[in-house]
């Protein structure tokens, strides 16, 4: 039995946005919405918020530049550290 979905959400797209999207959609055998749903569903747990904006910037069109990407990746290690660092010296007290 199909799962009933209550709530509607539309999307404009170009032409050839839509046919990208049927598209990559059959490559794994989905339907657009059921594409676009499982994308939803793991874009949290699979991409980093910089592979995330790395993404998005590519979808419009803009040019990334790998080593500022980089450096963002290495300030977001530095704060993870200092963070932990900052915990294990609470604990600690």
């Amino acid at each position: 039995m199909a799962i009933e979905r209550t709530n509607s959400f539309h999307l404009l797209l170009s032409d050839d946005e839509l046919k990208l999207l049927k598209l990559l959609a059959e490559r794994d055998g989905l339907n657009a919405s059921d594409y676009l749903r499982t994308l939803i569903r793991n874009m949290p747990s699979t991409a980093s918020p910089h592979a995330t904006a790395s993404m998005a910037a590519r979808g419009l069109g803009g040019r990334v530049d790998l080593a500022k990407l980089f450096d963002l990746y290495g300030d977001a290690f530095k704060l993870a550290e200092a963070s932990a660092e900052r915990s294990k010296k609470k604990r600690a007290k």
